[in-house]
């Protein structure tokens, strides 16, 4: 119970500091944290002794919590696609599908299943039935897939990675995709040995299964703060290089720039653009050919232009 305490402890302060970090911004990685973090948090024992009596005493938490799971880990999915520039239509289509048939595949198994009265070990309880293995089975390969599709999608933009920060998340998605993928094994063996009457087998696997399931949390949980950290400070560096290039190129839009009469702007990006452009007008009208070093300014003005954030 300690462990997961301290799971629902970093996923719910993870979850304050994405939605921070992310203001203003796409958020879908933040709400992914907010669904692990409800899955977890429902599940610590004393709360959820307290909480699923509330909804009937038929673990009806649990099936809640799993399916909070799925979608987020959906979110997740989705999210770090489209962190690394890797997100398409159809794969939306195909995450919003798979997740929903998947959902309609665990209620309708936990439906059917002859239900215990509140337990936090439901599989323990309920898995000797081929529904409970059916319930399981569906999320878990589910989840497997889809944290193996995370990592893949991660070890693919390894190289494009704006700093230390964004490597070492990537790296630390692609070990909870892995540990996600090794997880679904282990469950999958699990739940087909718990029906067939293994139990040796189960208690074999409780180790892996164990260091698998927080293994995996953790090191994806780890791995999206961070790739929003790594965003926050590679825009924060663009910034700086914008202004850097605007005080740059001061001097010498003061000797040859034009006054476009452009509103006024509080960005910095937009105020670099405007002042290059001054710049070119200016110097096409008085037919002045600009010195290397000027021309050297104004090329890493437009290349910090180019790496501003929005403009990438």
């Amino acid at each position: 119970m300690i462990l997961a305490v301290a799971q629902a402890v970093l996923l719910v302060v993870g979850s304050g500091v994405l939605l921070w970090l992310q203001r203003g911004q796409d958020r879908t990685l933040a709400l992914t944290f907010l669904l692990f973090a409800a899955t977890i948090v429902t599940n610590v024992d004393p709360l959820y002794r307290w909480l699923d009596p509330l909804l009937g005493g038929q673990n009806v938490v649990t099936v809640l919590s799993d399916c909070l799971m799925v979608a987020g880990t959906s979110t997740l999915l989705w999210g770090v696609a489209k962190a690394v520039g890797a997100a398409r239509p159809w794969m939306r289509t195909a995450i919003v599908t798979s997740c929903v048939v998947v959902g309609v595949v665990v209620l309708g198994a936990f439906l059917v299943l002859d239900r215990p009265a509140t337990t936090t070990t439901f599989m323990l309880t309920a898995g000797d039935q081929p529904a409970a293995a059916v319930y399981s089975i569906a999320q878990t390969v589910y989840l497997g897939v889809t944290l193996g599709a995370t990592a893949l999608i991660c070890l693919l933009h390894l190289r494009e990675a704006r700093g230390a920060t964004d490597l070492v998340g990537l790296w630390a998605i692609v070990l909870g995709g892995v540990l996600g993928a090794v997880r679904m094994v282990v469950v999958v063996v699990m739940d087909l040995a718990h029906v067939l009457g293994r139990t040796d087998v189960t208690r074999a696997l409780s180790l892996p299964y164990d260091v698998t399931t927080p293994g995996a949390v953790l090191c994806v949980a780890s791995g999206m703060l961070l790739l929003v950290v790594g965003l926050r400070l590679a825009r924060r560096r663009a910034t700086r290089r914008v202004e850097a290039a605007l005080a740059a190129l001061a001097p010498l839009h003061e000797r040859v720039g034009t006054d476009n009469a452009y509103p006024d702007s509080d960005d910095p990006a937009t105020r670099l653009s405007r002042t290059i452009v001054e710049i070119n007008d200016g110097a096409r009208r008085a037919r002045q050919p600009l010195a290397p070093d000027e021309q050297a300014a104004l090329a890493d003005a437009e290349a910090a232009l180019l790496e501003a954030p929005g403009r990438s």
